[in-house]
Order: C-alpha cells, then sequence, then structure tokens
C-alpha cells in the first residue's frame, strides 16, 4: 500500500540513489528527484508531494532559497534538508525558514523513514481535521507535536549557539551536561572521557562524579560498537551499581573514528522513555559537541605550535643580545601589575600576556652591529631601529588570530603627545594596553644593563616618568605604574 509521495532534492548522485532505496525500497513511499533547486521548484510547481527532502548546497539555486521560494506559492508543504553534522546552524536556519525537520549525513535508515512517517502521519490528521472526525483528538496531538517540535528547535539552537561560544575543552565538559539536561529534560546526565579503561567522569548532574570500569557496564558495549545504547530497567546502573528503575540512555562522542568519550543521560522529567526523536536530538547534539570538542584540541595544537614559533623568535634576539635577555618577560609582567590595577578586562589582559612577550620580536630585522652597538647611534641607524615595531607588526600580519597582539607590536613606541612611532598617533587614539606596554618597556629600559651603560636606579627611573607623564606616557597609566608593587607605591606628580 502507498504510504505517500516523495520528493528528493540533491546534486549528488550518490546521496539521491542512497536516499531512494531507503525512502522506497525500505520505506514504501513513491518516490521522485530532482538534481538542484531549479528542478526541484519546477517539480514542486507540477505535481502535489507529502514531504520533500532538500540538500541545502546546490548550484543554481540552494536549499535555502528553495525553501523561500517553495513558501511563496504553497506555504503548506512539508521540507526536510539534508545536512553534515559540521553544518547543524545552516539546518537550523532553515528550520526558521519553514522547513519540518532536518536529517544528516550519514543517514540512519530508521530516523530517515521515522521522519517521513511522522511528516505524512501529520498531514493525514490534518486531513481528517477537514471532515471534523476526531477533530479536537487530533487538535490535542497536533498541539502537543508542535510544542515539542517549537521547543526542540529552540533550545538545540541556543545550546548549539552556546557550544560554538566555548573555545577552552575544559569549558565544554563543565557545560556539557547542563545543556543536555536541558535538551532532553533529564534529571541525570554526566559526561566522561575514556582513560586507561574506565570513563573518568568530567561533569554530572544528580549523579556522583568518579571514575568508573568500562569492562562488564554498559560504557562497554557503547565503546564496543561505537553507537549508542539504551539500558533499560533492571539492567545494572554503572554509577551506582544497582538496578536501573528507569532507561539509561548512552551515547559515544567519536574523534578520528574511536570513541573518546561518552554522554549518559537518564530520569526523563516527564517519566516517559526516549523516544525516536529524543534518540535523534541527543545523538546530534552529541555529534555537535564532539565536533566543537574536536575542533578546540587541533586549536589548541595549532595554536601551541604557532605561540612556541614566536617565542623562539624573540629567544633568538634575546640570545643575541644579553643585554635585553628576558626583558619581554619583564615587560609583560610590570604591564600585567599595571593592567590589573586599573581593572581592565580578562580578554585586554590575554592581549598583554602574550602582546607584550612578543612587542620586540621586530628587532629580529635589525642588524647586530646596529642593535650590539655601544656607542651613541648615527641618524641611519636610530632610524633603522625605529623600524622594528614596523617589522614585527608585518611578521605577525600573515597570522589572523593576534589583530590586538599587533596594535601592541606596531605602537608601542607611540608617544601621548603625538610625536612617537611610526604612525604618530596621539592620546587615547592609542589604544590603552599599548599606552600600558609604554610605561612598562621604558621603565625596564631604564633599569636595565644596556650595551651603552649599566642599569639606572628605580628612582630616577619614576623620576622619568613623572617628568615625561603626558608627554610621552598617559598620566593614568604613570599614576597606576607607580602604585603597584614594582612602582614600590612611590607618589606620582599630578599633570
Amino acid at each position: 500500500m502507498e504510504k505517500g509521495t516523495v520528493l528528493i532534492v540533491d546534486d549528488d548522485p550518490v546521496v539521491r540513489n542512497v536516499l531512494l532505496d531507503i525512502l522506497g525500497s525500505v520505506g514504501g513511499y513513491t518516490t521522485d528527484v530532482a538534481v538542484d533547486g531549479l528542478d526541484g521548484i519546477a517539480k514542486i510547481r507540477n505535481r502535489e508531494y507529502d514531504v520533500v527532502f532538500t540538500d541545502l548546497t546546490m548550484p543554481r539555486m540552494n536549499g535555502m532559497d528553495l525553501i523561500r521560494e517553495t513558501r511563496k506559492f504553497n506555504p503548506s508543504q512539508s521540507i526536510v534538508v539534508i545536512t553534515g553534522f559540521s553544518t547543524l546552524d545552516n539546518a537550523i536556519n532553515a528550520m526558521k525558514e519553514g522547513a519540518r525537520d532536518f536529517i544528516t549525513k550519514p543517514f540512519k535508515i530508521n530516523t530517515v523513514i521515522s521522519i517521513a512517517d511522522r511528516i505524512v502521519g501529520e498531514k493525514k490528521l490534518l486531513g481528517r481535521l477537514s471532515t471534523g472526525a476526531d477533530r479536537e483528538t487530533a487538535m490535542e496531538r497536533l498541539n502537543k507535536e508542535l510544542f515539542r517540535s517549537l521547543y526542540e528547535i529552540g533550545i538545540f539552537h541556543m545550546v548549539s549557539t552556546e557550544l560554538d561560544g566555548l573555545f577552552n575543552n575544559t569549558e565544554v565538559y563543565e557545560n556539557l551536561v547542563e545543556m543536555a539536561s536541558r535538551l532532553l529534560m533529564v534529571r541525570e546526565a554526566s559526561f566522561g572521557i575514556i582513560d586507561n579503561g574506565t570513563l573518568k567522569i568530567e561533569s554530572a548532574l544528580g549523579v556522583t562524579a568518579g571514575s568508573i570500569p568500562v569492562a562488564g557496564s554498559i560504557f562497554e558495549h557503547v565503546l564496543t560498537t561505537k553507537n549508542y545504547y539504551i539500558a533499560s530497567p533492571g539492567e545494572i546502573n554503572p554509577h551506582t551499581g544497582t538496578a536501573l528503575a528507569s532507561p539509561f540512555f548512552s551515547i559515544p562522542f567519536i574523534m578520528n573514528e574511536e570513541v573518546f568519550g561518552i554522554l549518559n543521560l537518564s530520569g526523563k522529567s516527564d517519566g516517559t522513555t526516549f523516544a525516536d526523536y529524543d534518540i535523534s536530538l541527543a545523538v546530534a547534539f552529541a555529534k555537535k559537541a564532539a565536533l566543537r570538542i574536536e575542533n578546540n584540541a587541533l586549536y589548541e595544537v595549532f595554536y601551541g605550535n604557532l605561540v612556541n614559533t614566536l617565542k623562539a623568535l624573540v629567544t633568538s634576539i634575546e640570545v643575541r643580545d644579553s643585554y635585553t635577555k628576558q626583558h619581554s618577560e619583564r615587560v609583560t609582567a610590570y604591564s600585567l601589575e599595571i593592567a590589573r590595577h586599573m581593572g581592565i578586562d580578562p580578554e585586554e589582559i590575554d592581549v598583554i600576556n602574550f602582546g607584550g612577550y612578543l612587542h620586540d620580536i621586530g628587532k629580529i630585522g635589525v642588524r647586530d652591529t646596529v642593535l650590539l652597538n655601544p656607542g651613541r647611534l648615527t641618524s641611519d641607524e636610530l632610524e633603522e631601529i625605529k623600524l622594528h615595531p614596523v617589522i614585527g607588526d608585518n611578521i605577525i600580519k600573515p597570522i589572523k588570530f593576534f589583530p590586538r597582539e599587533r596594535e601592541l607590536i606596531r605602537s608601542h613606541h607611540e608617544s601621548f603627545d603625538g610625536r612617537g612611532y611610526p604612525d604618530g598617533l596621539e592620546g587615547h587614539h592609542i589604544p590603552l594596553i599599548v599606552r600600558i606596554i609604554k610605561v612598562a618597556d621604558t621603565y625596564d629600559a631604564m633599569t636595565s644593563s644596556r650595551p651603552y651603560r649599566k642599569a639606572l636606579p628605580h628612582a630616577f627611573a619614576v623620576d622619568e616618568l613623572n617628568k615625561f607623564s603626558g608627554i610621552q606616557f598617559d598620566p593614568e597609566v604613570v599614576r597606576a605604574f607607580l602604585q603597584t608593587a614594582s612602582g614600590r607605591g612611590a607618589s606620582c606628580v599630578q599633570v
């Protein structure tokens, strides 16, 4: 018996054929295909389909435009979008445009058929409504379905956005269970990392954290099959070692085709079991979270290597010039003291923490005969030295991760009165973190031994900072420095 008609819109013949087999041969639907968005629109205009499955990325017309165009002439057409786990946000946006649901690649047969059956079933209910049969029952069911769908879309989009804002995996682990409990409305949740034959619980809600042996537990099945498992009441709860009173849902987190973590959910707040839509939602969330964790891990490795490379360049400068050995660390330490005393934002603190270390990286482009000259520099040599902020900026420019650090590197020799270099910035047109580095850099330069003189006393450096406050230096920053431990609490002249 024919269950309904389905249109598959996708420019990839492999995807089309897979969905044809699932929905036609297995699902029992009458199927039709379109090779892109324009072809799909033409077919939707000429024939009525119970469900349309459409890819989002296609030539001539993409899936989002297909949804918008279809709604103009057939707003009741049910459309399901096809997406990869890395583009789930696009699926959420498509649902805001009017799509009914989404499926993710690779496809699970039961998920695809379940979505089609649900949408066709709801359409038949609407048909009965129009005849007045079972009106009250059908309306109540549809209202529940609508509320559930809207809730799922809203919560899933919310937690997806939250996940995308977590760039540290420790934060991801800490927030996962709370997000999952909101999404699936469960009273108990835990997330753990596979570690030497145990599941080390990183965060938990309603259960006790700790390390749980994998062997002989529910987790062993998840680890072996690399698939989710729902334990029935009566099976052993891995958290307590006692019989389960309600279903226990374990979902693997997979990276490089290996299970590295497991998310566990139990105790649905409404007392029900995990339905198909719960399973689909939980699996989609787990894959989204696993991808976030993987991306963070890759970023941390890449960022760490990049930072080490840049620090090695700074070290190479200090090796050339023994007088400036550890100058960058001291400047950074002084700058952090000032910044914390002034109460600037944590993000700015992070920029100083790294950018202060790199502020003189451009000196790698200055000749040894100039950099190590123990006497007075010629005008040409002075001009060469003055190029190092620009050289440093050019070194960092191709790296897109450090825009604020570039400001600090380029502008740390600008003066408050506008007579600095290389750009002649003045006053508050110079970023605050740069004005802070300027004071710290000058103080350390005065109190450190140089090729042409010995270190100057702290008291002399303080007098110079006061003398040139409002000229070379921001008076507010000078006052802040002199109130820090390194400034030794010295009073400063008001300007």
